[in-house]
């Protein structure tokens, strides 16, 4: 490749900022029901304008690359050795559409099917995160560590499809008997995995995550020092043929406090 990782992060938060805000501010249109079984799972027309976008600059960026989005996503049988873009064009699609400020996008870029540049901006905040494999985790272009002394004040976030495909006594005991803090729903996965890889979320719980919303922000975990774990298809990476991740399956991720997402995965293991 012509450029480095860490450049190359840079690049492409350049890049997310600059697409979604155009996204935002050009595309116009209906916001469309996906026909999922997740309540409010939406479409609008900036989801598919700013993926568009993505798809022909990140693969002009590297030629050689493929390019897998969120959008019409179809599940490859394999990934070859070829570099792939992971994508989530809008991430919290609902959000946006009712004009609450808590969304974002998403890009990684895997090579041996193990992301090696991450990067997620968030639209609320003005704030890019991003990280290069070996080269540490930043936001704005300083660099940072999971901070221990504030995810231990700090809620933990979770999505609505965890509350709803849990036992009640998993949802309203379980999990808070192991973590030892109160709930917030956001609803932007990839934004949320960053602030948990900071240490403003204790932990992150997000049952319906997929590969396109977690790709990116698996990485800023990995280089903040944060934990992760996908309980729904581990390991997550590196991907290979017959993946679930690679399928579009659930990937029931967890993140933030190392110690607690160790905890957590395994009082879900022996609840089993």
């Amino acid at each position: 490749m012509n450029h480095s990782y860490d450049a190359l992060a840079a690049t492409v938060g350049t890049l997310l900022r600059t697409a979604l805000r155009d996204g935002i501010a050009s595309a116009q249109g209906a916001v469309i029901d996906k026909h999922t079984t997740v309540a409010g799972d939406v479409v609008t027309d900036t989801d598919f304008a700013v993926q568009d976008r993505l798809q022909t600059v990140l693969v002009d960026l590297l030629p050689e690359s493929e390019f897998i989005g969120e959008e019409n996503f179809t599940a490859p049988e394999t990934l070859d050795d070829k570099p792939y873009w992971i994508v989530d064009p809008l991430d919290g699609t609902l959000n946006f559409a009712c004009d609450l400020p808590f969304f974002g996008s998403s890009v990684a870029l895997l090579v041996g099917g193990t992301p090696v540049v991450g990067v997620v901006y968030d639209y609320g905040n003005d704030t890019i995160y991003s990280a290069a494999l070996g080269h540490g985790a930043q936001a704005n272009g300083t660099p940072f560590t999971w901070d221990g002394t504030m995810a231990a004040r700090a809620p933990v976030g979770i999505s609505s499809g965890y509350l709803a495909h849990c036992a009640p006594d998993d949802a309203q005991s379980g999990a808070a008997n192991v973590v030892g803090a109160r709930y917030r729903i956001f609803g932007s996965q990839a934004v949320q995995l960053c602030w948990a890889a900071m240490g403003r979320l204790k932990m992150n719980i997000n049952y319906e995550a997929k590969l396109w919303d977690d790709a990116a922000g698996w990485l800023i975990c990995k280089e903040a020092g944060a934990g992760y774990a996908a309980l729904g298809s581990d390991p997550l990476f590196p991907l290979t043929r017959g993946s679930a991740a690679l399928a579009g399956d659930n990937l029931l991720s967890v993140s933030g406090s190392p110690d607690l997402v160790t905890s957590y995965r395994d009082h879900r293991s022996k609840g089993r």
